[in-house]
């Protein structure tokens, strides 16, 4: 049997849970409801990449401006600024919510007065790979893309799904083809166990879901890995925890 080359996270207990990694130049969708910490994983997966691996990073904000996630961030002991400075991350600012209200500075920022759609955001990603010579990337989060498929419904004369599935094909097509292990954020309204994602479940090489239960005896946060291409994994419900300065670990280990 071929061995897989695998892409430690770094994660303290999940890589336990994965064979030692993410299978290298793989996309893995991590789903959760809010507060589950779906996004301090994405950024604690780039951070200890680049300064436990030497392995640079590519940030896609596609939510929140990239200053609320450095604030955020700086919180659980990660220094975007100094990752930045340093020629080891990468943030493309696409933060969907304030993109036609103000213009960007960023080299790596999409504008107001550019053609917005899938194609210009994949250069940027590629853009950006490119400049540090990324190994890993971050897509935070692909739900906010349902707010680019609204904007150019009228455009088009496809439907919501046809536009959702092209979408989801090309950001995996793009991440892979150009070597980069990917993490792609996604949120849940619902109870992340029943298996509601939508297309990028099946196109995902691996899914994993957050949840946080409010109640009872397993009152917390958890962490399940629901399917991971080219290795075994683990299939419990995994007990989470934050740690200041250090970000999640997984419990038990």
């Amino acid at each position: 049997m071929t061995e897989v080359e695998r892409c430690p996270t770094g994660i303290e207990g999940l890589d336990e849970l994965l064979e030692g990694g993410f299978p290298r130049g793989r996309v893995i969708l991590v789903a959760g409801g809010c507060g589950t910490g779906k996004s301090t994983l994405g950024v604690q997966f780039l951070c200890n990449g680049a300064l436990r691996c030497g392995e640079s990073g590519v940030l896609v904000t596609l939510e929140q401006h990239p200053k609320r996630i450095k604030q955020e961030m700086r919180v659980m002991g990660f220094d975007l600024d100094a990752l930045e400075a340093a020629g080891k991350l990468v943030i493309v600012d696409a933060s969907l919510s304030d993109i036609i209200f103000k213009e960007r500075g960023s080299e790596f920022a999409l504008s107001p007065t550019a053609s917005f759609g899938m194609e210009s955001l994949l250069g940027l990603i590629e853009d950006a790979a490119r400049k540090v010579d990324a190994k890993r990337a971050v897509v935070d989060s692909f739900s906010a893309l349902d707010t680019l498929l609204e904007t150019r419904r009228s455009h088009t004369s496809g439907s919501i799904q046809e536009d959702s599935r092209k979408m989801a094909l090309g950001i995996n097509y793009k991440l892979q083809s150009i070597g980069l292990t990917s993490i792609l954020t996604k949120d849940l309204f619902d109870d992340p166990r029943a298996g509601r994602y939508g297309m990028e479940e099946f196109i995902a090489d691996g899914v994993i879901t957050l949840h946080y239960t409010v109640s009872g005896p397993d009152r917390g946060r958890h962490l399940i890995i629901k399917k991971m291409r080219s290795t075994k994994h683990s299939e419990n419900i995994n007990t989470l925890e934050f740690v200041k300065g250090q970000g999640i670990r997984v419990k038990g280990f």
